[in-house]
């Protein structure tokens, strides 16, 4: 899913670390994460060696000897994939649809003998009676890092879902899982894919020592495509229309996986659904120095007030009438703030707390600069209540008024058993798997040990860029909730708004904005918006 831990940046940290731990240790934010920082980028590393991609040419005779069909002296070591094939039937808006739910971990090779480095948990969910040559198929990630595709999976695109309450809280446990009459599968086959140290994934030798070889972005995108690889030479689906999803750090993760897949086994991907992405990390960061983050978030904070009775109008007639001033007034009024006379812009601070609001006297104390964890922490404060970061319309009581900053997320910390519990329960009930390794569906381990690159903040525009150069017909969708402070909508909008593309074809990216937040598929409705936005780019690109 969603979370983003030892970015050099506070603000990132901020939003998307919320169980907070190092705000016990009495450090401010930005010194906690300065700190986290620096003790990463000394230890910075890179994946030792996932094994050469295999052509198409050759791919065959590799899935013969992954299979052990063909003998091979390097790979003496067996492989127990301890696969589950189950069928099923549910009923959807156009008909009973039948299919096959297959569980297996898939090995990680590496070094000249390609031993087993890992196992990677996968479940894909592929229709019965179809011909697979023309049937798309889709390969699924959350993000974090440190996130298993749960989320995904039983949020918005699987058979099943979670059911959460019509306005789209948190359900009372156990959690009940339920047919998704919104899934994805009946215009697409599924594969959700945990990488290394999330869900039920795992090294093989040394866990955790072991595990961090693949957590930072390079070793995490080349890993994730060598697994895509890999089911596609072991199902025999080349042919197929090829997608990849991601939602948060997993928009990130495609984009570097569809420009590693591009490369190394030379397969191009007809689509990338990213579900409130973050693509360019400089776009969220909070700092003095880069202006454009700060009016990014003032259309969700605006929508989020609207709805919690803060500020006039709707949350989409708020949000855009914040967009027109972001990149307005905003912009220059920020840049001439002068601490020695805030008096000259006390206008600017009126229309933003007109807008978000927030009391004048705070936002001229953060001199207009509102971070998303100032927003969760203050907008309810009087009502002894804190709104959520990842839908800010979500809120909670405020187990701690005397904190300055929220210890605990209101809304993504109580999914976690709401998720964890439905997807173990799943899996063993309806697929057949067993296993006695722990599910880790937040992995705080990778998502504290992951390695960022060194001096520099996260980006796969480039690669974004370059794959749509290159593969003409490939199309985009970019989905985001609304309120949704973490990742908020406009800095998608102004990276599609960048993008290079020929005279004619700016319809090849699309940037979608739908009521919620980060989550926005626990709504009912908004996971029917976004199936039938999803199904639109599949079937324009599969064409």
């Amino acid at each position: 899913m969603v979370r983003v831990a030892r970015l050099p940046s506070a603000a990132a940290a901020d939003y998307m670390l919320p169980s907070a731990r190092f705000h016990k240790q009495g450090l401010s934010m930005s010194q906690a994460i300065f700190r986290a920082a620096c003790s990463a980028f000394l230890s910075a590393g890179l994946l030792a060696a996932i094994p050469p991609a295999a052509t198409p040419a050759h791919a065959q005779a590799q899935a013969s000897q992954d299979r052990g069909d063909g003998a091979r002296a390097e790979r003496p070591e067996s492989f127990d994939a301890q696969r589950t094939t189950t069928s099923h039937r549910f009923a959807l808006p156009s008909g009973a649809l039948a299919y096959t739910a297959s569980a297996e971990f898939l090995p990680l090779r590496e070094g000249a003998k390609e031993e087993v480095a890992a196992r990677v948990f996968t479940i894909a969910y592929t229709q019965d009676g179809v011909a697979p040559a023309g049937r798309p198929v889709a390969f699924v990630f959350n993000g974090g890092p440190g996130a298993s595709s749960a989320y995904l999976h039983l949020g918005a695109l699987g058979p099943k879902v979670v059911a959460f309450n019509e306005d789209g809280s948190l359900p009372r446990a156990p959690s009940p899982v339920v047919d998704n009459p919104d899934s994805w599968l009946a215009f697409t086959d599924l594969v959700f894919i945990d990488p290394v140290g999330t869900g039920y994934s795992r090294a093989v030798k040394g866990e955790e020592e072991a595990e961090k070889r693949f957590w930072n972005p390079d070793a995490d995108a080349r890993s994730m495509a060598e697994i895509v690889r890999l089911w596609l030479v072991r199902n025999g689906r080349w042919d197929s229309p090829k997608f990849l999803v991601g939602e948060s750090y997993g928009g990130y993760r495609i984009a570097r996986m569809a420009d590693a897949l591009f490369d190394g086994p030379g397969v191009s991907v007809n689509g990338l659904i990213m579900v409130s992405p973050v693509v360019d990390f400089a776009n969220i960061r909070d700092s003095d120095a880069m202006l454009l983050p700060w009016a990014f978030r003032l259309p969700s904070f605006a929508a989020a007030a609207a709805a919690l009775g803060k500020a006039p109008g709707t949350p989409a007639e708020a949000a855009a009438a914040a967009e027109r001033f972001a990149l307005g007034p905003f912009l220059p009024g920020l840049a001439g703030i002068d601490p020695g006379n805030l008096a000259a812009s006390r206008d600017l601070f009126g229309a933003l707390a007109g807008m978000t609001g927030l009391p004048a006297e705070l936002i001229e104390r953060h001199r207009g600069r509102l971070s998303a964890g100032v927003f969760a922490r203050e907008i309810l404060r009087g009502d002894g209540r804190i709104a959520s970061v990842y839908d800010a319309t979500f809120t909670g009581i405020d187990p701690d008024p005397s904190s300055p900053r929220v210890q605990s997320d209101p809304f993504l910390d109580g999914t976690k058993p709401a998720y964890a519990t439905a997807y173990a329960g799943y899996v063993q009930r309806e697929l057949g798997f067993r296993t006695d390794v722990p599910f880790r569906l937040l992995s705080e381990r990778v998502n504290r040990g992951w390695e960022w690159p060194r001096m520099t903040l996260p980006s796969a525009r480039d690669e974004l860029q370059r794959v749509l150069a290159l593969a003409p017909g490939m199309r985009v969708l970019i989905a985001h909730g609304r309120t949704d402070l973490v990742t908020p909508y406009m800095a998608s909008r102004w990276l599609a708004t960048n993008l290079e593309l020929a005279p004619g074809t700016r319809d090849r990216v699309r940037v979608t904005v739908q009521d919620g937040g980060h989550m926005m598929y626990t709504r009912a409705p908004e996971r029917a918006r976004l199936a039938a936005d999803a199904r639109a780019l599949v079937e324009a690109a599969s064409r």
